[in-house]
């Protein structure tokens, strides 16, 4: 009886957990968006919990089912900053954390850069020539960027699913600045299950 009891106990426990691990899961499978940056960043003058937000280009439905409007702002900080002295190298990075709806509905996200361009490169994309990459539909867990100085010119960028940042922009020589329309690719997600779940129509 008591092992009955246990083996009972155990199926109930493997399953809870299965359940666990598919809602994370499902929590980090992000999807690709196209966005604009609303305001400059720069790496001279940025300061730690400086406010960075980020217009969508166009509508996302992310994998759980949650759905942002084309114009919602991803809002965010700058989490650590460090400016060029004498040509050094310069560093921000940001954390994206909350999407805001035009009606001023707040959704908390998990958000990771996946690419970035100068606006011209852009607009001259989504007019004409394929000048940039297309955005990912499926991010996963795993995922991360390298991208060398070239696309963005001068500046690098590095991010990871796993990371706690969305992202980091670092010039080798010198300070470097991100005009407002600055093209930035990010996969989104809910920041977790539950808030899929209320923040989804």
């Amino acid at each position: 009886m008591r092992f009955t009891l246990s083996l009972k106990n155990l199926s109930f426990a493997l399953a809870m957990a299965s359940f666990v691990s598919a809602g994370a899961a499902s929590a980090q499978s992000l999807v690709g968006v196209n966005t604009r940056l609303v305001q400059p960043l720069d790496s001279r003058t940025a300061t730690q919990g400086q406010t960075v937000a980020v217009r969508l280009d166009g509508t996302l439905k992310t994998a759980d089912g949650v759905k942002l409007p084309k114009g919602t702002e991803l809002l965010g900080k700058v989490t650590d900053v460090k400016a060029a002295a004498n040509g050094g190298p310069a560093s921000v990075s940001v954390l994206f954390s909350t999407a805001q709806l035009k009606d001023g509905k707040q959704i908390p996200v998990k958000a990771t850069l996946l690419a970035a361009y100068p606006s011209s490169e852009g607009e001259q994309s989504l007019d004409a020539d394929q000048t940039i990459d297309t955005v990912a539909n499926h991010v996963g867990p795993d995922h991360s960027v390298d991208q060398e100085p070239g696309a963005l010119p001068g500046v690098a960028l590095t991010a990871a699913v796993q990371s706690a940042n969305s992202g980091t922009f670092t010039k080798a020589d010198g300070n470097f600045k991100l005009t407002a329309g600055t093209y930035l690719q990010m996969g989104v997600a809910p920041a977790t299950t539950s808030n899929s779940t209320s923040a989804a129509e």
